[in-house]
């Protein structure tokens, strides 16, 4: 196949050379960018080069959108190669004035064949969630009755934690929910104030890491180059095995937690400091059934191909993991959390809801210690 190209700009060398390089492309030459614009029905190539006295962005730009409807391949030639202004506005790459002719052909000849899959102009749909009103009708109306119910409780309960320890008798944690999206997400406080600043010092106890976790890496058997951390040289291999592991570990939980105040352990056992949730449902911030919203570090470890369609379903205070039997140690890995996340994304209903809620109430009474 024979290509056509035209070259805007003054240097015939390289012209020559790339007409040389190459017979499957003939050039034209031409100090007008409107040259280009009259012919773009009749070239595959067109050649920018950049100038000292035009605004080249905006001719680029507006080059660019004429050649919307065009299969049209549009490269800039410069002095500095690295330009992603130029990139940004659609050209389709950027290559300095000595730059080998030949790599310029081969650009051009894969940019031209794979042209649609590269200029994809599809717009990736991105998944929504959107909460049916069944279930948001239910969870007004069970939420708006357990509160009215249960209001005298919680001022007992909010006499008891003052009573142990000084701070607020609720906490505001910032989760995230369906959609990626973020709130406050309400508990009865179960801890001594600023326990959340001890969670990196305690990540060893973490009930779900796995024996990996706790082994340090010697930079002598790692590979990759050498950085720079906080700690002073690292190598690379180091870095990558050290996130793959909190990755595997994102969700944090330790037994026998000296962070929670007796009061606190009661009501964690039973599941008591979970009721002002009840407020988040009634707000619409998540449902009575759905995946839990997670904390921002461990949404932030799970934000992957794999495990991201857990966040493409309601929210909620109780859910699957938390009524599946968890095996005679007390332990769910992580893995299976998210398996069990998904199953519910993608199979939950009315009486998948019920039944779940079912089973809510015997996995309340618990005794994990955690």
């Amino acid at each position: 196949m024979n290509y056509k190209g035209i070259y805007i700009g003054s240097n015939k060398s390289l012209v020559d050379k790339l007409t040389k390089e190459s017979d499957l492309i003939s050039f034209s030459m031409s100090n007008h960018l409107m040259d280009a614009v009259k012919s773009m029905d009749s070239i595959d190539l067109i050649i920018y080069e950049e100038t000292e006295i035009t605004n080249d962005l905006i001719l680029i730009k507006n080059l660019k959108e004429n050649l919307s409807n065009n299969k049209v391949v549009l490269f800039v030639i410069n002095e500095n190669s690295y330009s992603p202004d130029y990139i940004k506005i659609g050209a389709h790459d950027v290559f300095h004035f000595d730059s080998h002719p030949n790599d310029i052909v081969k650009r051009f000849e894969f940019i031209f064949k794979n042209y649609e899959t590269l200029s994809g102009r599809k717009t990736e749909v991105l998944q929504t969630f959107k909460l049916p009103v069944w279930k948001r009708t239910f969870d007004i109306l069970f939420s708006g009755g357990l509160l009215l119910f249960l209001l005298p409780i919680f001022i007992v309960i909010a006499i008891l934690i003052r009573l142990e320890s000084k701070g607020k008798v609720y906490y505001a944690s910032p989760r995230v929910g369906t959609g990626y999206n973020v709130f406050g997400f309400l508990k009865f406080r179960s801890m001594y104030t600023d326990a959340d600043k001890k969670v990196d010092s305690m990540m060893k106890n973490n009930q779900y890491a796995n024996d990996d976790s706790h082994r340090e890496f010697d930079d002598l058997h790692e590979s990759g180059p050498v950085l720079i951390d906080d700690e002073g040289f690292v190598r690379e291999g180091k870095i990558k095995k050290q996130k793959a592991i909190k990755r595997e570990n994102a969700f944090f939980k330790m037994a026998n937690d000296p962070r929670i105040t007796k009061v606190g352990r009661l009501l964690r056992n039973t599941s008591i400091d979970e009721l002002p949730q009840l407020i988040n449902v009634l707000k619409g911030d998540m449902s009575i059934v759905g995946n839990r919203p997670l904390p921002l570090y461990e949404a932030e470890l799970i934000t992957t191909d794999q495990w991201a369609k857990r966040f493409l379903a309601p929210a909620g205070m109780t859910g699957l993991w938390q009524v599946t039997k968890r095996g005679g140690s007390n332990v769910m890995s992580a893995d299976d959390r998210k398996q069990l996340d998904i199953e519910y994304a993608e199979n939950f209903s009315f009486w998948y809801d019920m039944k779940i809620l079912l089973k809510t109430i015997p996995a309340m009474l618990q005794h994990e210690n955690v």
